[in-house]
């Protein structure tokens, strides 16, 4: 007796799942037949990859000449000490290694902590 109302409940079950799918179905092809799906042309998208690589190629060039420009000038300045005044240049030689040493350290600690 419960074997057959457990049958009767699971078809109402398999019944109105499929009926709610069959409207969903419905509901999604009259959302299609009435809006209307459009691909770009190719010339489109061929513009949008060689605008894009443009807009890269000029990035590229830019960074490239601030860094040269910076490099540069951190060099110039490194020779200037080094040359005008060794004492500062090994000041600023021992700070900057001090520094590493330290950042290194730190760093280390904290992902042991982590772990």
């Amino acid at each position: 007796m419960d074997e057959q109302k457990e049958r009767m409940e699971n078809e109402y079950i398999d019944e109105s799942f499929l009926t709610i799918i069959k409207e969903i179905e419905d509901g999604l092809e009259s959302v299609e037949q009435h809006i209307p799906v459009y691909s770009p042309n190719l010339d489109w998208f061929e513009n949008m990859v060689t605008e894009k690589k443009k807009q890269l190629r000029k990035k590229l060039i830019f960074d490239v000449s601030i860094f040269s420009i910076v490099a540069l000038l951190v060099l110039s300045a490194v020779l200037f000490t080094l040359y005008n005044i060794p004492a500062v240049f090994f000041a600023v030689q021992g700070l900057v290694a001090i520094f590493i040493i330290g950042y290194i350290s730190l760093r280390l600690i904290k992902q042991v902590k982590e772990t």
